[in-house]
């Protein structure tokens, strides 16, 4: 995630505090904080759901669109706490003159506040079905609507023409754009490269879908992700997968989908050969640094398809040498070890070692770090697989001389909770990882 995106948010809510302020000086200051609260709310939702558009760009501002997601996450939240507090904290005044639809505009402003919480806990209660989150997330900018609907028409020490009036509409206009950008215009002109299915294969748990370009086709860099749909068979919706192979000249794509839900497991049953597919983006920045620093590279599971696309392009790429550890949980039958094993012969960079838990063998940080000799703190470590197994090799290898900054993944849950646990946990890490820090140095330093 950016820190220039994370600055423009942060100033975006600070410009009406010039405004807000000498209003504190001649009006109920806690009832300009309550205003100032569901101000910034609007802002911030504003904000939300023109990110929600990928828009060009946005990548550049905010980071990858992985981040991005866990961004739009946060914005949200943070939202309805600003308008949890805005309705908490008394905003009215005296003095103050309303005009006709000041009335309905306080009712139908407790109307949006409880919408937009009932849904924001919907996304974060992550057991509900994913077809029905998505269909009620939807509905988060008509509730959205009104609120800036409350906005406009309820009483407050301020005009809609004034500056600052002005500038909280602008951020509501923005989110309103967005939302019938998303919802209406988008579907009736889906932007994308079209592509036809030219083979279908069932490798185990995973459906591989190799397309070919109707057109100019889709330009992309290895360990991309794109989002796909089908016409028809109940697949028009999009979902974002990995790319897993490397560009090529007729662009033609691969993707390697794991069956993992409804979605997937229609994919499986449903896409046949001649099948028009649509791609858009690509989008990620999950790609290999320049230079000959030496590289690992860790896919767990379907975690292995960015890396079947590193690999292909190791043919057309000089780099330092590479480990790539393929995990693994099944004894037979896993798919890419031939292919990768054919590429590690052809490619002399490129080293190939299977990690098969049904064998009894984990991946650890140690292992890692004795496998590079002593050049752990020079490495690149790129990971592709589960949350909890990322966590710990990070943990650990970075203990063990990894620069955090040399740890590269990205964000694949595109809905997660709001992790209180999560962060819990991480706080507890935290505390853990400087003590054993401060433990190390300590017996560096008797020695």
């Amino acid at each position: 995630m950016r820190i220039v995106g994370l600055v423009l948010i942060a100033v975006a809510c600070l410009v009406p505090v010039y405004w807000f302020t000498p209003l504190a000086a001649t009006r109920d200051p806690i009832a300009v904080f309550s205003q100032y609260l569901g101000s910034s709310a609007l802002i911030l939702m504003g904000i939300n759901q023109f990110i929600a558009t990928r828009a060009p760009g946005l990548e550049t501002v905010f980071g990858s669109l992985d981040r991005i997601y866990v961004l739009h996450k946060w914005l949200g939240v943070l939202a309805m706490v600003a308008m949890g507090l805005h309705d908490i904290v008394d905003a009215e005044m005296n003095g103050l003159r309303g005009g006709p639809l000041s009335g309905i505009a306080e009712d139908i402003g407790e109307v949006s506040l409880y919408g937009l919480l009932i849904l924001a806990l919907a996304s974060v209660i992550t057991f509900i079905p994913y077809h029905l989150w998505k269909w009620s997330h939807r509905l988060i900018g008509i509730f959205f609507f009104l609120g800036a609907f409350h906005f406009f028409f309820i009483e407050k020490p301020f005009s809609n023409t004034d500056p600052l009036g002005i500038y909280i509409s602008a951020f509501c206009l923005l989110g309103i754009v967005s939302y019938l950008w998303m919802s209406l215009l988008r579907p009736m002109a889906p932007r994308g490269h079209r592509y036809i299915v030219s083979s279908v294969k069932h490798l185990g748990g995973l459906t591989e879908v190799e397309l070919a370009p109707k057109g100019r086709g889709l330009k992309h860099k290895a360990g991309q992700f794109a989002f796909l749909s089908f016409k028809g068979n109940g697949l028009t919706e999009e979902h974002p997968f990995t790319l897993s192979c490397a560009p090529v000249q007729d662009r033609t794509l691969r993707f390697s989908v794991k069956d993992l839900g409804d979605y997937t497991r229609r994919l499986r049953q449903g896409v046949q050969v001649g099948a028009e597919a649509l791609v858009s983006g690509p989008h990620g920045h999950f790609s290999m640094p320049s230079g000959r620093d030496p590289q690992v590279w860790v896919g767990a599971g379907v975690g292995i398809t960015p890396f079947l696309a590193f690999a292909e392009s190791l043919k057309e790429k000089e780099t330092g040498p590479v480990k790539l550890y393929y995990c693994v949980r099944e004894r037979e039958d896993i798919p890419y070890a031939v292919e990768l094993e054919t590429i590690a012969e052809e490619v002399d960079c490129l080293e190939l070692i299977i990690v098969n838990s049904a064998e009894g063998i984990r991946l650890t940080p140690e292992r890692i770090a004795a496998d590079l000799g002593g050049h752990l703190s020079q490495a690149h470590l790129f990971f592709c697989g589960p949350v909890a197994m990322r966590k710990s090799l990070k943990s650990g290898l970075v203990l063990k001389g990894l620069r955090a900054s040399r740890f590269h993944f990205e964000e694949f849950q595109m809905r997660t909770g709001i992790g209180l646990g999560a962060l819990a946990a991480w706080l507890w890490d935290r505390g853990v990882y400087a003590a054993e820090k401060r433990r190390a140095e300590k017996l560096q330093a008797a020695e």
